[in-house]
């Protein structure tokens, strides 16, 4: 009997969700420590962006873009920009999310982002 209530409840975990991969790194504001400042990145459901460092300066011109786009197939973010400079990253590729993590490849620098 023991052995059958054990293997009910390890099913339910994994029908459940325990250790659940997160659905979206959307709607989460993300952190990032870097040796002169902290980041903060957020991509709402509803297409708003933001990047900033703990003093609320945009990283990257930020600030130029509007929003973004996102093709999962393809883990590609697009920011809507207005313009660009020599530092405006316009295509994010998401390297891997979970619950806790976000990594991102700023063309050819991956960030890593926590809750």
């Amino acid at each position: 009997m023991k052995k059958i209530i054990v293997g009910l409840l390890v099913c339910l975990c994994f029908l459940g969700g325990c250790g659940k991969k997160a659905e979206s790194f959307m709607d989460i504001s993300w952190t990032r420590e870097t040796e002169a400042d902290t980041e903060n990145i957020f991509f709402g459901s509803d297409g708003s962006f933001r990047y900033s460092c703990g003093c609320g300066n945009p990283v990257n011109d930020a600030d130029l873009c509007e929003g973004y786009t996102y093709d999962e197939e393809k883990a590609l973010i697009k920011l809507n920009c207005m313009e660009t400079t020599e530092d405006t990253v316009t295509e994010i590729r998401v390297v891997s999310f979970d619950a806790d993590t976000l990594e991102l490849d700023f063309d050819g620098e991956i960030r890593r982002f926590h809750k």
